[in-house]
């Protein structure tokens, strides 16, 4: 990869650490070292990526950048170890802008070994404690960090026994003559990985091939009795990339080509194949210095071209999908504090500050779409930091969403409203190709400190409100209200009973929401012969209004009192993540509101379905026999020997399971102890080795 440039950010306030390998151009708000990313428990950087995302509530598509630079494609390294990076840094609020994105996405900092070199194996063994069905799955992989030059090979196959009707009693009870029937379906999937990056001058090259092999089968019941059903997919994937500096703009360009093919076969005979390619450019550099800094430009291009093909019963069907999207940010600087002893009180009060603005334009088979939004940031200091992002677009819609072929997935549970029965129905996915293009408008304020203490104690709270129309999602519970207004979409049998719904994307007439997120970390450090760590992230969502209009025909609907399917107000999560010598710890709990799914649209009744609040725990024990190695300064020190590494997993310690009551006040049909969750508890025995 190319050395960093020197950007510093003075309207940040933010000291750029010039002395540091790997380090970005500002100062991480929460930074993980080796001992923190260790006591994550985390088979590769992909897996750290993902836990470091949701413990710091940091959103859906946060940037991630490698060694502090943007790289075309920052996945080519998710397969390695999770010891191959020497720390992990999530940086300020704001920092999206700098990197390529808006002021409201964050920024992910994953610093890798210089040196690195592991070939490892994992194979583990799950089961519920309820019996009835298990899972297998082993893992290969190899790779070697040299610089700016990795190799990495790796190859995974799993496979999942089916759940029947038959080996839950309870489940039995509330539905007799299921016992041939697939709660759960058996998966076996397979898949090998090959990602590779070189220095090239002053440039750096990625190429990453992926293919999975998958097959599910399950079984439903019909009018005329079980019936079998298969699902396969063969996805391969190429990524290639390419990063650099020229005439003084750091430049990342990519070419992705995928071939996926599926089909199913039993209730309905369809096969598709689908080809793709895309290719993706951004380009940054600062344009013009003003007295609080310099201003910096970010240009982005994503072009693809894509063809479906469906095969079934009727004849062959063809898409093709083109998309074009243009997208610039500026981030400019508006003021920053003088330095030491000079200018007045105020302005050293004031901090700094900047702002972003930025536009998209977009090209469609399914239509055009444009994007507008800004960003202000303001650092009273250095612990303090105040965001307000605005943003209005007019989005194109995913190929997958339109051209994805229909197939029947797994088996699943519903309340019916019109029967007042439960009934197991077939759902029906895959894409719709007449959806419109969904217009979001979106305004999020928000506000974080720290860290403070030697504990790095960091906090956040962050209110979203977002209207949108046409947005694209499925359709909630089944009321007799949305039954009636998409009767296409449900099936019943000659004697009513509910057998499928169609679960395909359809566009929302509007939806208005507001939210209050607020995240806490802290992190204490254990002492002793050998330093360990423990580490608590909390996560707090609090539903503030969620307003739906799903239809022109239906009023809008109030799913927080529980009107066209209600949602919780409030969910939590706390995440546990310790380590102390050889031994390692991780919970992992999450706990939501109870909630109201009206049968009527308006008014409560006694044949509402009241879905009780829900706790679940996961616990994870490790014993890692290898000794661990701690980094040199520079983190080139291997921080694991060859050995071998065991893990329980216990995942819903507590066995619960969802559970719902009648308006009335009787038992909900549909949700027995075996109806929404027939897995419950399971046990996971993990080894893993170093060779």
């Amino acid at each position: 990869m190319p050395a960093p440039l020197p950007l510093p950010l003075p309207q940040h306030d933010q000291i750029v650490v010039t002395g540091r390998r790997g380090a970005a151009d500002m100062a991480p708000e929460i930074e993980l070292n080796a001992e923190e990313i260790d006591a994550l428990g985390a088979y590769d950087i992909g897996e750290v990526i993902q836990r470091t995302i949701q413990s710091n509530a940091l959103g859906d598509d946060p940037v991630v950048i490698v060694n502090g630079q943007r790289v075309a494609n920052p996945g080519v390294f998710s397969r390695f170890p999770s010891d191959a990076l020497v720390r992990v840094e999530v940086l300020p609020r704001g920092a999206g802008a700098q990197y390529g994105g808006d002021s409201s996405r964050r920024v992910l900092n994953i610093v890798l070994q210089r040196r690195f070199k592991s070939r490892d194996g994992q194979f583990d063994a799950k089961a519920p404690t309820a019996g009835g069905m298990s899972s297998l799955s082993g893992d290969l992989r190899q790779g070697a960090i040299s610089g700016n030059s990795t190799t990495q090979f790796g190859i995974r196959a799993a496979r999942d026994t089916a759940l029947l009707g038959a080996e839950r009693s309870q489940y039995l009870e509330d539905h007799p003559g299921y016992e041939a029937v697939s709660l759960r379906p058996s998966v076996q999937t397979m898949d090998a990985n090959l990602a590779l990056t070189r220095a090239l001058g002053r440039w750096s090259s990625s190429l990453n091939i992926q293919g999975q092999v998958r097959s599910d089968r399950a079984i439903s019941l019909s009018g005329d009795g079980p019936i079998e059903s298969r699902h396969s997919t063969r996805n391969l994937l190429v990524i290639g990339g390419l990063s650099g500096s020229l005439l003084g703009w750091s430049l990342q360009a990519s070419l992705t080509g995928q071939l996926l093919a599926s089909s199913q076969s039993g209730l309905a005979d369809t096969a598709s194949r689908q080809q793709s390619l895309a290719t993706a450019l951004s380009a940054n550099r600062p344009v013009l210095n003003l007295p609080a800094g310099p201003v910096t430009v970010n240009l982005t291009m994503r072009a693809s071209l894509s063809r479906t093909s469906i095969l079934g019963a009727g004849p062959k069907r063809a898409f093709s999908a083109r998309d074009l999207n243009l997208g610039g940010t500026v981030s400019l600087p508006l003021w920053r504090p003088p330095s030491p002893g000079n200018g007045s009180a105020i302005a050293r009060l004031l901090g700094s500050m900047s702002a972003t603005f930025g536009g998209t334009l977009r090209q469609t088979d399914a239509g055009q779409g444009k994007g507008l939004s800004t960003g202000l940031i303001w650092m009273p200091t250095t612990k303090l930091r105040l965001i307000g992002n605005w943003s209005t677009s007019i989005d194109s819609v995913p190929d997958a969403q339109r051209f994805a072929p229909a197939y029947y997935g797994a088996p699943i549970t519903v309340f019916d409203f019109a029967t007042g029965e439960s009934a197991q129905v077939l759902p029906i996915l895959g894409g719709t190709p007449d959806l419109l293009p969904p217009r979001f408008d979106r305004i999020a304020l928000s506000a974080s400190a720290g860290p403070f203490s030697p504990w790095n104690l960091t906090g956040s709270v962050s209110l979203q409100r977002s209207n949108a129309v046409n947005g694209i999602g499925s359709l909630p519970e089944v009321t007799p209200e949305l039954e009636a207004a998409f009767p296409g979409r449900f099936t019943r049998d000659a004697g009513g009973r509910l057998t499928t719904i169609d679960r395909r994307p359809i566009n929302f007439r509007s939806t208005r929401a507001e939210s209050l997120a607020s995240n806490l970390s802290i992190t204490f450090p254990l002492g002793g012969a050998k330093p360990g760590t423990l580490r608590i992230a909390i996560n707090h969502n609090l539903q503030l209004r969620n307003l739906t209009m799903i239809h022109a025909g239906l009023p809008e609907m109030d799913r927080l009192v529980g009107d066209g399917g209600g949602v919780p107000r409030h969910q939590l999560d706390v995440q546990m993540d310790g380590r102390d010598g050889p031994w390692g710890v991780n919970l992992a709990a999450r706990w939501r509101s109870a909630y109201r799914v009206r049968r009527d649209t308006g008014r409560d009744g006694p044949e509402d379905l009241l879905v009780s609040a829900i706790g679940t725990v996961d616990l994870k024990f490790s014993y890692a026999l290898a000794r661990a190695i701690r980094p040199g300064h520079d983190g080139a020190t291997p921080r694991r020997a060859a050995g071998m590494q065991f893990g329980l997993d216990i995942d819903n310690l507590f066995d619960t399971r969802p559970s719902a009551r009648l308006g009335r006040g009787s038992p909900a049909p549909g949700y027995g102890r075996d109806d929404q969750d027939p897995v419950g508890r399971t046990i996971r025995l993990t080894v893993r080795n170093r060779f």
